[in-house]
């Protein structure tokens, strides 16, 4: 009585465990059944299934009955293969049946088939499946095969041995019974994917998992899945094989990890994949080949960077020490991530060059830098390249109010607990008092100190903006990265051009006034100037190795300057006006000697006005692409007034300007006025400095209208004596001599010589600057030769038989190397 009881209990919970339940059945009722082929009507079928119904081969042929599923035609000696009733049960997606049993009854008439068996696709439809007869059975199905049934699955009942073709079989009703319940989906596999560095997107595919209807996934940029991209932390995919995973970071590694699932499960992670370009680490050797544009780096090691280096991304491990020697660049297309502990070093002169704006930077590098020889008293203009960097900490030792920004045309004074944000923000910080010796260590004596500084933080990368001061304002901003950048670059972005108002202005370390004896030294304080024209110093001879004067459009990292704003607006830094050339960073304040540019499109000229206690104002005048000879905002600049003792300049449309810029074609006729002003009596010279492009061939003149002089540069400097006062008529910048020139164009010819036509003491007077003249032709209007020389074979040639009628001539010029030029003068 007790095991009866146990039973009844277990059948009571576990009804179906042991006998399943009807999950396909059909009573067949109805007129005529066998015309719809498959029947369905009035079936009964689990929700979690799909059936076809009842259906026949096409060996066999419906006949009208009512009630059943009726068939004729059947074999009367072989099993047909084509002569059977069918069943086809499919599982819904993430549903499996397990199979108890199929029962049936059946009818034959008197000339029907006697033999019959039962078969599945599970093997092709070749091995029996328990017994059956005309009249019904109960098969059992609880073979292995019939278990676990995720796909598809057909069962046929197949008849034959008839006695004549017109006996029939059918089957009158039909029931299976299993057990349909959720299947566990399969775990996906991804596949391992790389990509490029520049890539901000990729596309994953993967095959599907048994029993599954969709699939979740999650990126995130931790193996650990705690920080998850927006939108993919379990984002249901729906029942799909590829995503493609966009708005990504270039160069940055992510993880992926995938689930698949049904209306009853989900299953268990799947492998985890990382998503990156190729890497290669550096453990005591690089584990992938040496590094490229093309591969993240990983530094799980430290390391001495001595050469220059370019990578995709950089990650440096928690506690592990990088350094990056003076001179060394360190070029990434896309992020760094310095984690924990990890210590990134740039010497003074080294550069972090990057290119990708979208890149984020983590972790704090350590970025050194030594100014330029300052005196006691002197400033450096600063600006941070890093996020975060505190006024004191950069130079602890200044006096507590010595820290200087600029707003609203005024200096601010600064707390030393500042931060310097926000970046391409510009300060001045003075130069710690000599002859102390500070907590830290820090000490100086003597006339000069080249300060050591470090700045400590997050680098700035990408498209950085400042607000202008306002119309008319002056606006102290600086170079915002870890590497320079190319003035010209930053002048020329379409938005800075719309705000700057004419130059960039460098402040230099000049000395104060100084006595010697009875006399004072002047070294003068003062702005180097820059813009696309070129830019002007303010010290003599400047030199490639030291700190010299003439900016070269290089600005160095750590850098300000002051600039004009012509409109309201925000100034724009970004990583295409980073300098990634070696040697672009190596000075503070970066100025050197401007090389010879001949085959470039700038020609131009630096002038000074010194004397001999060390007055120095310079000025530059340039004929260049983009420039005209009326005021150009990005080609002129108009002199600061930084100057206590001189100012020298050209002038133009009444302003007074340290560079002008003049259009092109350059024209011999060309003649630029200069001025100067000045606080002090005496002797002074003015000096041709510089000169390159096509002037480098030119005689160029110095005109004293006051004196009635014209000085050749070729011949050294000029030397006059002045009073005090200001002087903007004197001087005149020419190339041609008191001579009356009288070319008016080219008209046809190959060459590209440079050739001066002109009237010397009723003498026509020819002479090149390059290229030696081998013959002259003489033609008037009627096209008559009036007069030939050939072999000539000399630089120049005067024509002494032509006498002066002020008609039009024209004058063919054959050059040594067989080049020619025609031109129309008036002679």
């Amino acid at each position: 009585m007790r095991q009866l009881f146990v039973f009844i209990l277990v059948f009571i919970f576990f009804p179906f465990s042991f006998y399943g339940q009807s999950i396909f059945e059909n009573t067949i009722t109805g007129t005529n059944p066998d015309e719809s082929n498959p029947y369905n009507i009035g079936q009964i079928v689990d929700p979690d299934i799909t059936v076809s119904g009842i259906g026949r081969g096409s060996g066999i042929f419906g006949i009208n009955s009512n009630d059943r599923y009726n068939a004729r035609s059947w074999k009367s000696d072989v099993l047909d293969p084509n002569a059977y009733f069918e069943f086809t049960v499919i599982p819904n997606a993430g549903n499996k049946i397990d199979f108890v049993s199929f029962e049936y009854t059946g009818q034959i008439s008197v000339n029907g088939p006697t033999l019959f068996v039962f078969r599945s696709n599970v093997d092709g439809f070749t091995t029996d499946i328990g017994s059956v007869s005309a009249t019904g059975a109960s098969v059992s199905l609880s073979d292995i095969n019939f278990q676990n049934i995720t796909s598809s699955i057909t069962f046929r009942l197949y008849g034959w041995a008839a006695l004549t073709g017109t006996g029939t079989f059918s089957i009158n009703d039909f029931e299976f019974n299993g057990i349909v319940s959720c299947a566990t989906p399969q775990i996906p596999a991804l596949p391992e994917t790389i990509i490029g560095c520049s890539s901000t997107s990729f596309e994953l595919n993967w095959s599907a998992s048994s029993n599954a209807s969709n699939y979740f996934i999650d990126v995130a940029t931790d193996s650990g899945f705690v920080t998850n991209l927006t939108d993919y932390q379990n984002k249901d995919l729906g029942n799909t094989l590829s995503e493609t995973v966009a708005g990504l970071a270039a160069g940055k590694t992510y993880y992926v990890r995938l689930r698949s699932a049904n209306n009853c499960e989900i299953s268990a992670n799947s492998n985890t994949i990382k998503v990156a370009p190729p890497e290669t680490v550096y453990n005591g050797a690089w584990s992938n080949g040496t590094p490229d544009a093309n591969k993240n780096i990983r530094f799980s090691d430290d390391f001495n960077m001595d050469t220059s280096f370019e990578a995709c991304s950089c990650q440096i491990d928690d506690g592990v020490a990088v350094h990056v020697d003076s001179g060394v660049v360190f070029k990434l297309e896309n992020s760094l991530d310095v984690q924990g502990s990890g210590a990134l070093t740039f010497e003074d002169s080294a550069s972090l060059v990057q290119v990708n704006d979208g890149a984020v930077n983590t972790g704090k590098i350590i970025y050194k830098r030594i100014t330029a020889p300052m005196k006691n008293f002197d400033f450096t203009y600063w600006s941070s390249p890093v996020k975060d960097q505190v006024l004191k900490d950069l130079s602890p030792n200044t006096l507590w109010d010595k820290y200087f920004s600029f707003a609203n045309g005024n200096w601010v004074i600064e707390s030393g607990t500042n931060t310097m944000n926000t970046a391409g923000k510009g300060f001045i910080i003075r130069v710690p008092k000599p002859n102390t010796v500070y907590g830290n260590g820090e000490y100086w004596t003597g006339a000069t100190y080249a300060q050591p500084v470090q700045f400590i933080g997050v680098p700035y990368n990408g498209v950085i903006t400042i607000p202008t001061q306002g119309i008319g304002m002056d606006n102290l901003i600086g170079n915002p990265y870890p590497s320079a950048i190319d003035a010209d670059l930053f002048m020329a972005n379409p938005n800075n051009a719309s705000l700057i108002n004419g130059a960039l202005y460098f402040w230099t370390h000049n000395t104060a006034i100084t006595q010697s004896g009875s006399f004072y030294v002047y070294n003068s304080d003062d702005y180097a100037v820059y813009t696309l024209t070129g830019g002007t110093g303010t010290m003599a001879a400047p030199s490639t190795g030291g700190f010299g004067s003439i900016p070269d459009g290089k600005i160095a990292a750590g850098q300000s300057f002051f600039v004009g704003s012509k409109a309201v607006g925000s100034f724009e830094f970004n990583n295409s006006m980073r300098v990634s050339a070696s040697g672009s960073n190596s000075q503070f304040f970066k100025m050197a000697k401007v090389k010879n540019l001949a085959n470039s499109e700038k020609s131009r000229v630096w002038l000074s006005l010194t004397n001999c206690q060390g007055v120095f104002k310079q000025l530059l005048v340039g004929y260049i692409k983009g420039a005209t000879n009326e005021m150009d905002n990005l080609y002129d600049g108009i002199s600061f007034g930084g100057n206590k003792y001189v100012d020298f300049y050209s002038v133009n449309d009444g302003e007074i300007l340290t560079i002008q810029g003049r259009g092109l074609p350059f024209l011999l006729t060309d003649k630029v006025t200069l001025g100067f002003k000045t606080t002090i009596d005496g002797a002074f010279e003015i000096k041709m400095d510089q000169v390159d492009g096509l002037l480098a061939k030119r005689t160029i003149y110095l005109e004293d209208k006051d004196a009635g002089i014209l000085h050749d540069f070729k011949k050294g400097s000029y030397s006059f004596s002045t009073s005090k006062g200001e002087y903007n008529n004197r001087f005149v910048l020419r190339y041609l001599p008191n001579l009356k020139t009288i070319l008016m164009h080219d008209i046809v010819g190959n060459a590209k010589h440079q050739l001066e036509i002109y009237i010397n003491e009723s003498q026509l007077s020819l002479k090149s600057n390059d290229e030696n003249l081998s013959a002259v032709f003489v033609y008037d209007l009627k096209g008559k030769l009036i007069f030939q020389e050939k072999n000539i074979h000399k630089q120049q040639f005067i024509i002494s038989d032509l006498i002066p009628k002020q008609q039009i001539l024209i004058v063919k010029t054959v050059f040594d190397n067989n080049a020619s030029r025609t031109d129309k003068i008036i002679f």
